[in-house]
């Protein structure tokens, strides 16, 4: 009986030990990281106007700009800034390409905006692999949404292999004519995530 029991209780370590050293991939804070500046904490005076976004391509790196990029301490999800797109005769716009050693199922974000009638934002990202686009995801936004909200943005799965991401966000385009008021949109906390 004791033997009975003893072989019962080893093969149950056995098997226990057996299944918890299996790999899973996991959202991992490690899985933020991999997008520059991901939380939009790190900003630097432009040479041209406003602030410069390490790591990202926004209208404020031009000489002469419609539209503004800038950190917003007072509208923040997480941690002290967000990033604030506004424009004035064009779009606002902010971009970044990096490497990637994973392929993600879909990127989210936290977004809020006010939005002008008839205004459009998005969000969207492309995979590519040895410099082909291999898959990509959007979202587009076309209501004023005053509190954050968070987005996810399914990644279109036609292959598995990538090697380098790009995400583009655009702000609005139209104007209040009478006022000069513009569209404004906030994102922050960008995320590329591994489950549904």
């Amino acid at each position: 009986m004791k033997r009975t029991f003893l072989l019962l209780l080893m093969g149950l370590a056995f098997s226990y030990g057996c299944t918890t050293n299996t790999v899973q991939p996991k959202n991992t804070v490690a899985n933020f990281k991999l997008i520059p500046n991901y939380d939009f904490e790190n900003w630097e005076p432009s040479a041209y106007q406003g602030w410069f976004l390490p790591g990202w391509t926004t209208n404020n790196t031009m000489a002469i700009s419609t539209a503004e990029v800038d950190p917003d301490s007072l509208n923040a999800y997480h941690g002290q800034y967000a990033m604030k797109l506004s424009n004035t005769l064009g779009f606002a716009y902010a971009e970044t390409k990096f490497p990637i050693t994973i392929h993600p199922l879909s990127l989210g974000a936290f977004v809020k905006f006010k939005l002008v009638p008839s205004d459009t934002v998005s969000i969207r990202i492309k995979l590519f692999f040895k410099g082909k686009e291999t898959d990509n995801g959007v979202w587009f936004g076309t209501k004023s949404i005053d509190n954050y909200i968070q987005v996810n943005i399914p990644i279109s799965q036609h292959s598995t292999l990538a090697d380098t991401a790009l995400i583009e966000i655009r702000g609005g385009r139209h104007l209040i004519n009478n006022d000069r008021k513009s569209s404004e949109v906030w994102v922050d906390y960008l995320a590329l995530l591994l489950t549904k």
